[in-house]
């Protein structure tokens, strides 16, 4: 097959006329739209970068800009005419739902543009209807023979199987579409587990079930969308396998696809969460041993002498192997690691990555005899795939060894990053020991940095890419952003004022507070009593710690008048919690927020919901994180300063987005007030104050 030869993309007359015109409808057609100098400057960016192949916007906008139209309004033409894909990946499912119920279909109406929109997720997102039918029919999950044992720990129970039954029920009547996020009843997580499929236990379409399963009407509505919406987990799974389900890609080929990244803040703890791998030693000794009677039905099954070159008795043994060899690495951890059992959540870290040499021996071997037992299991789950569709005890085998292999692999990725030598120059793999509740000793392995991850995924694969967020720098220096995300030098990066005019509407005030974060006791009482007096009791507003103990602590100091007025994190769902705040604020009632991160971040309080934002400490990186720790002592041994890239760049950003919960709107007022006075002391604190939002100072 001849490669398709295509003339260079350009911002040309016609693109320009189509996003102009788009603009032009969606101003006239869209009730109260306001004309934005910073949105016509976001749409700018986003059309010189989705224009050309190779193309890289980055884009910090804040509240009241105007993201979502903003891309919309260039992404869409420039995709139609160019028959390229648009997809947007955000970081949270609540942004995801706003534009594909909201954004896209608004942005659609008012400019007349036709397109068709699909949501993207995870395949154990949806109902496997095989599984289903398995569930109800048989809780105990039987093996496929009398000899073989279940994968699971426990079988269903009763209420379960039922609720598995009709669940497929209200699927194949056609009264839901088998999205788990928006089942009809709560699923149990050991429930969900049995009725969703792994990729490598899915037999795609040669599966009995293949014409009423979920995840494939999904994918297929996904491949034919021209506005794809995601989220970066998947994004980055997708680019990471390439082709998959019967040779098509999951989304689009990265070449046909044009990017946008919404809270793209979020991208780089993705990418790193995805080179990540963990082994809990005792467990994984314990499910590897019990392959042995899966390995015995594999070779009945396809009534062959070898799979993957083993024959039964060799595959048999080497599953052995490999689980004694965890049990043996236990005992060489136990020599040279005493877990403190003072210590809340005992871990022990490489020091700059670096494996003591004693391990050593034992790592090399336990990788090279997990590799052969994965490539027996990879093997063997190909040739149990060739079967006949109408075979549902083979497709049983299938599944069984479909979790099989993504155990192995699980372990074979941690040994491949335990093993590896890091290269010269680069930031090292973080590698760490953690001790669980139950005793297991859980071996971890992670890039520390998300810039390798992202140039092989992103930016060297996809054809153009636009990255934006409320806080993607804090200040407006994208050095940290483009050093910890690998963005190409020649990427334009843009940060946009602010359409409100903040230093009217909003005061920060930093006072002198009389105790620093770090006085354990002293801190929470001074808080109490700061916000006994200074809050505005008869109006809405959100505290934001960096801890829950101190969060609990201080509503515990809270008097009983104040407390009652008090919603804190975790009491009841986060939902629930927000929905009374603003039925009380709504209600003329005074209501204040105790939240943490998440609190801090895409929470819409507008008018009398938030007119104070307190943020008890400035959120710096935890510096006992394993992979901050790993890169901080990379830095300092080639004479950098961590602290000024890592913590600073880190706090800045997560302050600007904590700031971002007080102005919502153009007729909004507030205060956001840290209590930190190390910003007053410090030399970072006048960096730290100088880069928030311009919001009038009330320092001191």
């Amino acid at each position: 097959m001849t490669e398709k030869v295509e003339a260079p993309r350009a911002l040309n007359d016609e693109l320009k006329a189509g996003i102009r015109d788009a603009y032009a409808k969606l101003q006239a057609n869209t009730p109260g739209f306001s004309t934005r100098r910073s949105q016509s400057q976001m749409i700018g960016v986003v059309s010189r970068a989705l224009s050309h192949s190779g193309g890289v916007g980055v884009v910090e906008a804040p509240t009241g800009v105007g993201k979502s139209l903003g891309y919309l309004t260039a992404g869409v033409p420039i995709a139609l005419a160019t028959k390229k894909k648009l997809v947007i990946s955000t970081g949270t499912v609540a942004l995801q739902s706003q534009l594909v119920e909201r954004d896209i279909p608004n942005f659609l109406k008012a400019t007349g543009i036709e397109a068709t929109v699909a949501l993207a997720k995870g395949r154990t997102r949806y109902l496997c209807t095989r599984n289903a039918a398995e569930a109800h029919g048989d809780g105990a999950q039987e093996g496929m023979f009398d000899d073989e044992q279940p994968l699971f720990d426990r079988p269903l129970a009763p209420i379960e199987m039922d609720l598995a039954q009709s669940l497929s029920k209200a699927f194949l009547e056609g009264r839901w579409n088998g999205d788990l996020d928006n089942a009809p009843e709560t699923i149990s997580n050991t429930l969900r587990s049995r009725i969703t499929t792994p990729a490598s236990g899915c037999a795609g379409r040669k599966c009995a079930y293949s014409a009423q399963c979920a995840v494939l009407r999904s994918r297929n509505t996904v491949r034919e969308a021209q506005i794809v919406v995601t989220n970066h987990a998947l994004l980055l799974s997708a680019l990471s396998i390439g082709e998959s389900d019967n040779g098509q890609p999951l989304i689009a080929p990265p070449s046909d696809m044009l990017l946008v990244l919404d809270e793209g803040h979020h991208i780089g703890n993705v990418a790193i969460d995805q080179g990540a791998a963990s082994l809990a030693l005792d467990e994984m000794a314990k499910r590897t041993g019990r392959l042995q009677v899966l390995i015995a039905a594999s070779y009945r099954a396809v009534d062959k002498d070898k799979l993957g070159n083993l024959l039964p008795n060799e595959a048999i043994e080497a599953a052995a192997k490999v689980s004694k060899q965890l049990k043996a690495f236990r005992d060489v951890i136990d020599r040279s690691w005493r877990p403190d059992p003072a210590a809340q959540e005992p871990m022990w870290r490489a020091p700059n990555g670096r494996l003591p040499e004693i391990w050593m021996p034992d790592i090399e071997a336990i990788a090279d005899d997990t590799r052969a037992l994965f490539n027996w299991a990879h093997a063997a789950l190909t040739q149990v795939a060739k079967g006949k569709p109408e075979d549902a005890a083979r497709e049983r085998l299938q599944r069984n060894l479909g979790m099989a292999l993504e155990m192995i692999e699980q372990q074979h990725n941690l040994w491949t990053g335990w093993r590896r030598e890091d290269k010269e120059g680069q930031p090292p793999t973080a590698r760490w020991i953690t001790l669980s509740r139950d005793g297991d000793l859980v071996l971890h392995g992670s890039p520390v940095s998300a810039a390798n991850v992202l140039r092989k995924l992103l930016w060297d694969e996809v054809d153009s890419v636009v990255m934006t967020s409320a806080t993607l720098t804090g200040g407006g220096d994208f050095q940290a952003l483009a050093i910890d995300n690998g963005i190409p030098a020649e990427a334009e990066m843009v940060s946009l004022a602010s359409p409100f005019d903040l230093p009217n509407q909003a005061q920060l005030i930093v006072p002198a507070f009389p105790v620093t974060p770090d006085d354990k006791e002293g801190h929470p009482k001074e808080i109490a009593k700061y916000l006994v007096k200074e809050l505005d009791w008869g109006k809405g507003s959100i505290v934001l710690f960096t801890s829950r103990w101190k969060m609990e602590k201080v509503a515990e100091l809270m008097p009983a008048a104040q407390r009652k007025q008090v919603l804190v994190q975790g009491e009841t769902a986060k939902q629930k919690m927000i929905d009374e705040h603003l039925r009380r604020t709504s209600a003329g009632e005074g209501s204040v927020l105790f939240g943490l991160n998440s609190f801090g971040e895409g929470l819409d309080l507008p008018g009398e919901a938030c007119t104070t934002v307190v943020i008890t400490q400035v959120p710096f990186a935890v510096p006992t994180d394993p992979q901050t720790s790993t890169l901080s002592e990379w830095f300092e041994s080639r004479g950098l300063n961590a602290f000024n890239l890592i913590a600073i760049p880190h706090a800045l950003r997560t302050l600007t987005q904590f700031s971002g919960r007080l102005i919502r709107t153009s007729t909004d007022t507030g205060r956001v007030i840290i209590l930190d006075s190390r910003l007053l002391t410090r030399r970072y604190g006048k960096r730290i104050i100088d880069s928030l939002p311009p919001f009038k100072r009330v320092i001191g």
